[in-house]
């Protein structure tokens, strides 16, 4: 009976001391694969990024409206539609306009026929007074009444005109040639005349910008020619150039406009859509950095890891101008730093790490975390 107890307290001393030599190896942290990256200097864009939407150049886009107030009597084109220069797009239906075209066709009429009694006259009296048996004074009434309907029929010829174009307002044709962008008024409907009931918008759409409202302290930093790329809606990025900066601000709105112009492109833009600008508006050398690198703490920081002779280091970094692919530190970090670019998420700092170091020809190798390594280390414990 003693000799088993003898027994089970060297058991339970076997399992304690097995315990106990676990335990470090238990504690050693796995070592990562992860690719080192030397942080070098690049040129630093500083950039500028404006909202706006996709329009056509305001020379290049015109809302057309009613000279007359009338009734639409047809609309010849719809949304979508290309027309030409001059082409025919709406007909105003007003009663008093082609009266008025007859009565003044009429009136010239009615000149005509004076004038050319008044000119018979004339020359009947100018005969009469050449053969000696006319008045002089007949003849001078002649002459006037000759010269009155002349300028009667004058009078009346520009009337006439003037009922023409007036009959032809009615007919609403496309100042340029492009694309029929809004339809505002259908047959049927009525205008007044005014801008404030607008038929139909034509805009050429071989030239397109952003049209932006930017405040007073970017609009300062801002000029003509400046570089710039557009993200448009349909996620692809068309180059520009800063087209318009507005020399004043609205009082109302106390922001300024910004026209941004697009580079032709293939990739359909609508108009109306939303978009952003990048400008840039300088040029300067930087730290950058890949923004997969960076990754963000606890409390909200950006944070990168440092690859410290085979060991994580983790390492809070200011950050500046940001890009897609890269992004420039402008605290915390040195030219030369080697940072973890991948797989950077769940390195703990004093992490080991095996590493594949990518040169700048963006050639790599393997190597293992260093001499007196915690990698080898921990191999040759667990050995």
């Amino acid at each position: 009976m003693r000799r088993n107890s003898f027994d089970l307290i060297a058991l339970v001393c076997a399992i304690a001391a097995c315990g106990k030599a676990a335990a470090p190896e238990a504690d050693q942290p796995t070592p990562a694969n992860v690719t080192c990256r030397a942080v070098a200097t690049a040129q630093v864009d500083d950039t500028i990024e404006v909202s706006g939407v996709i329009a056509p150049p305001p020379k290049l886009d015109a809302v057309i409206s009613a000279p007359t107030a009338g009734r639409v009597a047809s609309v010849a084109v719809e949304e979508g539609d290309h027309v030409a220069a001059g082409a025919l797009l709406a007909v105003i239906e007003d009663p008093s306009l082609p009266a008025g075209s007859v009565e003044a066709h009429a009136g010239v009429a009615s000149a005509q026929a004076t004038k050319q009694a008044a000119d018979q006259e004339l020359a009947r009296q100018i005969r009469l007074v050449d053969s000696g048996i006319g008045a002089r004074r007949d003849l001078e009434d002649a002459k006037a009444k000759a010269s009155a309907a002349g300028a009667e029929l004058d009078a009346a010829g520009a009337r006439d005109h003037l009922a023409s174009q007036r009959l032809a307002r009615r007919e609403l044709r496309a100042p340029f040639a492009g694309v029929v962008l809004h339809i505002y008024k259908r047959a049927g409907e009525s205008v007044d005349g005014t801008t404030s009931t607008p038929v139909a918008e034509v805009a050429d759409l071989a030239v397109l910008e952003v049209r932006a409202q930017v405040a007073p302290q970017t609009l300062v930093q801002l000029r003509d020619g400046l570089a710039a790329t557009v993200h448009a809606i349909s996620g692809e990025d068309v180059p520009a150039t800063v087209a318009r900066v507005a020399p004043a601000v609205d009082p109302v709105t106390l922001l300024g406009s910004v026209r941004v112009q697009l580079e032709p492109t293939k990739v359909v833009l609508p108009v109306g859509s939303a978009a952003t600008a990048r400008i840039v508006i300088a040029k300067r050398s930087g730290l950058v950095v890949p923004t997969t690198a960076l990754r963000r703490s606890a409390i909200g920081s950006d944070e990168l890891v440092v690859c410290d002779k085979g060991v994580a280091r983790v390492r809070e970094v200011s950050l500046g101008q940001r890009g897609d692919a890269t992004t420039e530190v402008t605290k915390g970090l040195a030219a030369g730093d080697q940072i973890v670019v991948d797989h950077v998420l769940g390195l703990d700092d004093g992490t080991p790490l095996v590493t594949l170091s990518v040169t700048d020809e963006g050639k790599g190798t393997d190597k293992p975390a260093g001499s007196g390594a915690p990698a080898k280390a921990a191999a040759a414990e667990k050995d």
